[in-house]
């Protein structure tokens, strides 16, 4: 048996969910249950009900076709898990077109198909600049940029997204961002942050999601992994942060939408 966010074989019961065994890996924390089977509208939940989830698809804008065979192509690449869940993407997309967003900052690409969808409410001259892993994954992903003809406006960078924030820190003068969303790895959440906020605009958007972790950030002591407790400590000095208001929301597992003030 494999961990389905990270893929590790360090697997530990924990407990039971709805009857079933539920399981916790050793590496990452992420619990899941036996039989586990990935849901292409929602990967990862905070315990909304899945008829719940299913109206909330129904009464919402229909995704892109495009959009949605990307999801299905890579569904099965092992880091999907923590991509952003669709509904997120299109959260994220609708808070780009009322704001008019030109310039894009996203830190985290797995599936990628978050980046398709950011890239689509771009205006023509906008630009998205992309950070992550590269793989098999990848080269599918250019394919459907490329047929949804966004592929000139995404400026997608293999690496880390630190290294990243840092190039970009260190330009002059520093080019701001409308909106910058943070999902890549949990544990640098608070050192992605402390970077961001600085090349984010006046009136800007700092969308952060997986934020609830499972709701395993409201035990942290008991975790006690690297990834509950930096995304706790995230939410805990985003907060406290004078510089932003902020407000979190359960949609997915938890994104958090920030504005700088």
């Amino acid at each position: 048996m494999k961990c389905p966010n990270c893929q590790s074989t360090r697997i530990r019961k924990h407990g039971f969910y709805r009857n079933k065994q539920r399981y916790q890996c050793k590496d990452c924390a992420r619990q899941f249950v036996e039989n586990h089977q990935p849901n292409l509208t929602q990967q990862t939940s905070t315990g909304v009900e899945d008829k719940i989830d299913r109206y909330i698809t129904s009464i919402s804008t229909p995704s892109n076709d495009l959009l949605l065979n990307l999801q299905r192509a890579t569904i099965d690449y092992s880091l999907s898990q923590m991509q952003p869940t669709l509904a997120q993407a299109e959260a994220i997309a609708l808070l780009m077109r009322s704001m008019g967003a030109s310039r894009v900052l996203e830190l985290g690409i797995f599936s990628s198909y978050s980046t398709l969808s950011m890239a689509l409410a771009l205006p023509p001259q906008g630009q998205l600049i992309s950070s992550g892993v590269a793989g098999k994954h990848l080269n599918i992903s250019r394919d459907y940029w490329q047929q949804s003809g966004v592929a000139t406006q995404i400026d997608f960078q293999v690496g880390s997204g630190l290294e990243l924030l840092d190039r970009l820190l260190a330009t002059t003068p520093v080019a701001y961002f409308d909106l910058i969303t943070i999902a890549g790895l949990k544990h640098q959440y608070p050192l992605y942050y402390h970077r961001a906020i600085e090349l984010l605009r006046p009136q800007g958007l700092l969308v952060t999601t997986d934020v609830l972790w499972q709701g395993r950030v409201l035990n942290p002591d008991i975790y006690d992994d690297p990834f509950t407790t930096a995304i706790d400590l995230f939410n805990r000095e985003l907060a406290a942060d004078p510089r932003v208001k902020v407000s979190v929301f359960p949609l997915g597992d938890g994104i958090s939408i920030a504005i700088k003030l």
